[in-house]
């Protein structure tokens, strides 16, 4: 998992906590995926001709990192554990530029001389493949330059002379790795397939106490001419004006926020959420993904570098809660050009607009964004917003309409953690929401007869959640009903004298089994409260819910909220954004000291940086599995704000 993120929205770039790069993603911030190895390092002068070189990514520094406040720059600071050495590296995108720079600062902390050659290796996956790609180095700006049919991307340097440089491939006698660490770099100029490359550039002598600097360039674009054009520009300043140029940039675009919406310890953590969303938020479509991509083979899990328009509804509704409407508007846009002709939205997108593998019909997705239509406007009052978005609008809100079953509730589909498919009760909540924020639109567009219908259509809903969805037996809500089964589960549930029933496939070819009811308690029943409101949060109703919640969810090792009962994934982990979930609940029914209990205990699961995970350890705490998840950056934010009593969301 990433120590680190950086990027400009189009360019998205993944850092270990040794400071290596090992994710690049471009044009897409989920795709392509373009490496491969990126290792920089530097090779030491020893008598009698010998060297040592010391690559940066090898535990033979010891490092420190941290980002810049208020920016999305990294700087890992490296000392070597067998010399009196110390490298400090900047990383950073060109916020307006899809260069990525690597600015090293040198320091010799001996009593001695060093002579220090400074050198990159690097073997670039173009796409995720090593198939029909080249390379070739460029001598009109000594660069190399890798290619694969409209992707290219080109490295330099920029400080000292080039001394050699190599193109060889992979894996074979001509890979430049080895003759890289020997200083024996070899001239060869080009080569196709599984393509790596190395260049190397004399710095001289650093003599005791001094610090010299060098800067690397990697820029990407659809054509060599691009590229090269980059690289010229890049490497026209000094590393300096474009260190400056970023972090004023950062700077800039965080001035653009709300003021006064939080305490100033919070600053910082809300700050990084911000920052973070944006970075995984693309800068052309709007569209957010849940993380950068980790598992592209689906090897652990179904991938993460997608949207989903369900959780990026939550993205950006507090991207709107903070003044960012500007980034809101542009997902809503999104949604709209995605939609099905039904009304409907796929399970999960490419941010490009193209349909991404899934596993399934999810219906609260279009719940979720009709609901996050009435936001926007509720925070903007932009008309030209609504008329952009009122086709849409329509279409979602008879989709939802013409899918609801006999009692009331949602034709059966995935549910919200899209494990099990059923009549959910957190997507009856989310088409609740969705149909009485289209009827409110509908009012406000002077629609009466579409509004009348959607506001019945969406007291329809809330009807069967009260009349099917909460048992008086367990004197709560339950996860759902009417929920498909494996045909073992299936005979096990009948042999417990559990409601259970059979009926048969879309096509009508083979049987489909289902149990009555799934009355696991899940922390996604909070939905009710927030944000569809479908009851009060003082309903007892919802607060006997929200008690079993804490009772049988709640971890006892090390706190946090698990999803649900019985719970697998991953070995069954609190979620932050199920707490901080909880905790914008109890702001909204006044119990604010428990919130603020809930959310500093997300705060101490982050990692060093103050990047959020999607679960922290079971058993010790700290960091599990995928970081940062984009979710939980947005809930931290909405929870702070309902902290301060300035989430308007919960004052409708």
């Amino acid at each position: 998992m990433p120590e680190a993120i950086i990027g400009n929205s189009r360019m998205l770039v993944s850092i270990r906590n040794n400071g290596e790069i090992y994710r690049l993603f471009w044009p897409q911030i989920e795709y392509g995926q373009h490496l491969g190895h990126f290792w920089p390092g530097i090779r030491l002068s020893l008598p009698e001709g010998h060297s040592l070189t010391k690559w940066f990514h090898l535990n033979i520094w010891r490092s420190t990192q941290r980002y810049l406040d208020d920016t999305n720059i990294f700087e890992t600071e490296m000392s070597s554990q067998t010399h009196h050495l110390k490298a400090l590296q900047q990383d950073f995108v060109l916020p307006d530029r899809d260069i990525l720079v690597r600015h090293y600062l040198l320091t010799n902390y001996s009593e001695k001389t060093e002579k220090l050659t400074f050198i990159v290796y690097c073997a670039f996956e173009i796409e995720e493949s090593t198939l029909y790609d080249g390379l070739q180095f460029d001598f009109s700006n000594h660069s190399l330059v890798f290619f694969r049919r409209n992707i290219y991307v080109a490295l330099t340097g920029a400080g000292y002379p080039l001394t050699g440089y190599q193109c060889g491939r992979r894996g074979t006698h001509s890979d430049p790795f080895q003759d890289a660490s020997r200083g024996t770099l070899r001239g060869n100029s080009d080569n196709i397939r599984y393509s790596s490359g190395s260049m190397e550039w004399d710095m001289g002598e650093l003599k005791p106490g001094e610090t010299k600097s060098m800067t690397l360039y990697l820029a990407a674009g659809a054509r060599q001419e691009a590229v090269r054009a980059l690289i010229a520009e890049a490497a026209s300043k000094d590393c300096q004006a474009w260190l400056d140029h970023t972090r004023q940039y950062w700077y800039s675009w965080l001035g653009q926020r709300k003021a006064n919406l939080w305490e100033n310890e919070d600053n910082k953590a809300i700050h990084r959420s911000l920052l973070a969303m944006q970075l995984m938020s693309n800068k052309e479509t709007g569209a957010s993904i849940a993380a950068p991509e980790f598992d592209p083979c689906y090897l652990m899990c179904g991938g993460y570098g997608y949207c989903w328009p369900r959780d990026a509804v939550y993205v950006a509704a507090a991207f709107d809660e903070t003044g960012f409407h500007h980034i809101a508007a542009q997902f809503y846009n999104f949604t709209c050009s995605v939609q099905g002709k039904e009304g409907n939205w796929e399970q999960r997108y490419f941010t490009d607009g193209s349909v991404a593998p899934g596993w399934g019909r999810q219906i609260d997705q279009a719940g979720a964004v009709l609901w996050g239509y009435r936001h926007h406007y509720g925070q903007t009052g932009d008309n030209d917003f609504l008329d952009r978005i009122w086709t849409s609008l329509v279409k979602g809100a008879n989709f939802l309409t013409n899918n609801l079953a006999k009692n009331g509730l949602p034709s059966p589909s995935f549910d919200l953690w899209e494990d099990e498919f059923s009549q959910s009760t957190y997507s009856a909540a989310a088409v609740y929401g969705g149909l009485k924020a289209a009827s409110e639109i509908a009012l406000t567009k002077g629609e009466q007869e579409a509004a009348e219908r959607w506001r019945l259509a969406a007291e329809k809903v809330k009807a069967g959640i009260i009349n099917n969805q909460y048992s008086p037996r367990y004197d709560r809500f339950m996860r759902g009903i009417n929920k498909k089964v494996y045909q073992d589960a299936y005979h096990h549930a009948a042999y417990e004298g559990k409601k259970t029933f059979t009926g048969t496939d879309p096509a009508g070819i083979y049987p489909t089994y289902w149990i009555g009811e799934d009355e696991r308690v899940d922390s996604a029943l909070l939905g009710l409260a927030f944000p569809f409101r479908v009851l009060e949060p003082k309903d007892e109703k919802l607060q006997a819910t929200v008690k079993a919640i804490e009772e049988k969810l709640w971890n006892k090792n090390t706190g946090g909220l698990h999803r649900y009962e019985g719970d697998s994934y991953r070995e069954g982990n609190p979620w932050l954004l199920t707490t901080l979930w909880l905790a914008i609940y109890y702001c909204m029914s006044g119990n604010r000291h428990r919130a603020d209990v809930l959310y500093q205990w997300c705060l101490e699961q982050a990692n060093r940086h103050l990047l959020l995970p999607e679960q922290a350890d079971k058993n010790c705490g700290g960091p599990a599995w995928v970081i940062p998840l984009n979710w939980s950056h947005a809930m931290l934010v909405l929870a702070r704000l309902a902290l301060n009593d300035r989430l308007s969301i919960i004052k409708l």
